[in-house]
């Protein structure tokens, strides 16, 4: 549980964007009030208040004096919310702090995370997981990533996509393995850890109705029963295994997840359901070291070349 009103307005944000993002909040909906979250969370209802009020200062929500929170209505075209300003001033400050002028700083972004071409192998336990954390490396990281089952590396044999890998990211079922691995092909190793407000964010929304989840293997299915176990409408997720169930079966309208693997593979079958958009899984301190590498890369290539 948040801790903090940064905590909170990182949890509050995402539940809010990814409501949007898949359709459960709209513009104008009511959210919570403060002393309702302030239960939900066991933090003081002043710590919400705080959080709220950063998330309008975003422009993300409305607080109507005496009238309750509200989703704020987006502008645009493209339904993108507003990016802070607040944020993006800090951004160009903090560039000018180290002598990058602000209209050099989208070049110096650019440079720290695109000089080399860097190659991640995840290697999870099941296709699923490979899949899902393949696509956030890709997509938010900016990584090439391959997947690699934890049962396709037997004994001294490595696979190719742990020889020429420039980062190994795993799970922590696979850790120590993988750190042995690492240390003899002398590369890092970066655990993944799971984003603790998952439960409490976009999915504590979900749950309140029933929500099916379209996996490729039972036994990942096992693994979200397992996750979400202790969650409040966890009787209200339906595992739906690619192959074995019927998916024609999920109701039109119901709020369906599909997971990379199953994507990858759907070839032509259509889901039925309300499909949700991919989630982000990755925790801030797994995603810091992630970044970390990505920039310490790159700033060293370019150095290299200056040389």
């Amino acid at each position: 549980m948040p801790d903090s009103v940064e905590e909170l307005v990182e949890v509050l944000r995402s539940r809010v964007l990814r409501g949007l993002e898949s359709g459960t909040l709209g513009g104008g909906d009511r959210l919570p009030s403060g002393r309702e979250l302030a239960a939900e969370f066991g933090v003081d209802h002043r710590v919400v208040l705080a959080a709220y009020r950063v998330l309008a200062d975003e422009r993300l929500i409305d607080m109507r004096q005496r009238g309750g929170v509200y989703v704020a209505e987006r502008h645009g075209s493209n339904g993108v919310p507003p990016i802070p300003e607040s944020w993006v001033a800090d951004v160009l400050l903090e560039g000018l702090a180290r002598e990058i002028p602000a209209p050099d700083l989208h070049e110096w972004l650019r440079r720290c995370t695109e000089t080399l071409r860097l190659r991640a192998v995840v290697v999870a336990s099941t296709s699923d997981q490979c899949h899902g954390l393949c696509r956030e490396l890709t997509d938010d990281f900016g990584l090439e990533a391959e997947g690699l089952l934890a049962s396709e590396i037997v004994g001294d044999r490595m696979p190719l996509p742990l020889k020429r890998a420039d980062l190994i990211v795993t799970t922590e079922a696979h850790e120590k393995r993988m750190l042995a691995v690492g240390a003899e092909l002398k590369k890092p190793v970066q655990l993944i850890e799971v984003r603790p407000d998952l439960i409490v964010g976009e999915w504590s929304l979900l749950l309140r109705k029933p929500v099916y989840v379209v996996v490729a293997s039972e036994e990942f299915g096992a693994m979200i029963r397992s996750f979400f176990a202790d969650v409040k409408g966890v009787e209200n997720i339906n595992i739906v295994v690619l192959g074995r169930h019927d998916v024609s079966s999920i109701p039109m309208d119901a709020p369906t997840y599909i997971t990379q693997s199953v994507r990858a593979s759907l070839a032509g079958v259509r889901i039925p359901g309300r499909i949700l958009p991919a989630m982000r899984t990755i925790s801030t301190q797994s995603a810091r070291q992630i970044f970390r590498f990505i920039v310490s890369s790159n700033v060293e290539a370019m150095t290299r070349i200056a040389r």
